[in-house]
């Protein structure tokens, strides 16, 4: 049975998802973020010699631990090829499936965690003078590259979604469920429930569709507290 170690308000909550609608038996481990500085502990790095999350430890025979949350998503969408979570090379969609799988970490996050970085390192208490210089700085960097780049992308993201929904389907690829909406949740998700008043309306659609999911519920009680969660959720 593979343990999973599982960090609150992480990137962790996708594989609890995926294990739900696999319908995966699984151990977990929980983790918690230090309360100051919002950092992993030190107990993951006795774990994944990176100290980050997600982890899983696998039952095979040379007792893997794997990590990254897309190499994890992927291996158990097809090691439990049944619930039909990936899109097969010779699939017209497989080409747009590959795409917004990699797309997630490779190209949304990144201005994701500069603005999160950055915004922490503006609220951090500075000297007076080293303070005004130091937010100009980090102003000018915003401005001329990581918030251009994060509205880019939700426009791009947004113009797909609303393709999908014009097609009937609720997913972002196809008219099904697959490893891109394990992988595409979670920035859409952080940003919805950082900014619900100014994101676009398909990917809150979406947000929404998704959280409303058994399997995703069930993900929830199973995690514990998440910020990027429904609002309503317990």
């Amino acid at each position: 049975m593979p343990t999973l170690h599982h960090l609150n308000h992480s990137r962790s909550q996708r594989i609890l998802w995926l294990f739900a609608e696999i319908g995966l038996d699984y151990d977990i481990q929980p983790h918690f973020r230090d309360p100051k500085t919002g950092l992993a502990p030190d107990s993951l790095k006795a774990i994944f010699d990176l100290g980050r999350s997600p982890v899983v430890t696998l039952d095979d025979d040379v007792h893997t631990t794997l990590g990254e949350s897309g190499a994890i998503v992927e291996y158990f969408a097809q090691t439990h090829p049944a619930r039909q979570l990936t899109i097969a090379p010779n699939d017209p969609f497989y080409s747009q499936y590959l795409y917004w799988l990699h797309f997630a970490e490779g190209t949304m996050m990144p201005p994701l965690i500069a603005n999160l970085v950055l915004g922490k390192a503006k609220t951090k208490k500075k000297p007076f003078l080293i303070k005004a210089i130091a937010d100009k700085v980090i102003d000018a960097i915003l401005n001329a590259y990581y918030a251009p780049n994060n509205e880019q992308n939700i426009a791009h993201v947004e113009k797909h979604l609303a393709q999908q929904v014009a097609q009937g389907s609720d997913f972002f690829v196809g008219d099904k469920l697959t490893t891109a909406d394990f992988m595409m949740l979670f920035p859409l998700e952080a940003m919805v429930a950082s900014a619900p008043k100014s994101m676009p309306s398909h990917i809150v659609g979406y947000v929404n569709r998704m959280h409303q999911r058994p399997a995703y519920q069930q993900a929830l009680q199973a995690g514990g507290e998440y910020n990027f969660g429904p609002k309503n959720a317990a």
